[in-house]
């Protein structure tokens, strides 16, 4: 974990098309301890299942969609060769840095897209999405997929 969090600071002075942010919001940045800060990000172009939204994966079968996304991500950023490269791309209305990630040439929030484990933010990857949709990848082969999280969230909070 470290050694990510060295990445994503090394990233943002290699890789950033954006010379300073701020955010003004505790709520995107964690104080570990008297020498360590954590920042909250988001993956830029898509949105996932929220953890605890529900979708039946089978006629018997509801499992927690967004668990589901987050090991798929968990499990994509562990194998996939190469190293981790986060750019950020500007900062969201709930304060939180928007960040494409890499893993090697590899862009994660498209793979989780085209993989059917994330949904397209507006159209940034809306073409993935309907081809994930046409042959049921991910949580598109359920039997009733997660709603879009944005849905979930109206009738959940």
């Amino acid at each position: 974990m470290k050694l990510f969090i060295f990445g994503l600071f090394l990233s943002f002075n290699v890789y950033s098309n954006i010379e300073h942010f701020s955010i003004n919001s505790n709520r995107s940045l964690y104080i570990i301890d008297g020498d360590s800060v954590s920042l909250q990000m988001r993956i830029a172009g898509i949105d996932t299942p929220e953890i605890k939204q529900k979708c039946r994966k089978s006629a018997n079968q509801m499992i927690d969609c967004g668990q589901l996304s987050k090991h798929y991500l968990q499990k994509l950023l562990k194998n996939l060769p190469g190293k981790i490269n986060i750019q950020p791309m500007g900062v969201d209305h709930y304060q939180r840095i928007l960040v494409r990630v890499y893993k090697g040439d590899t862009n994660i929030g498209r793979l989780m897209v085209e993989s059917g484990m994330a949904f397209s933010y507006q159209d940034t990857y809306r073409q993935e999405e309907e081809s994930a949709k046409r042959q049921k990848l991910g949580f598109w082969g359920f039997d009733t997929p997660p709603i879009e999280p944005y849905k979930w969230r109206k009738l959940n909070n």
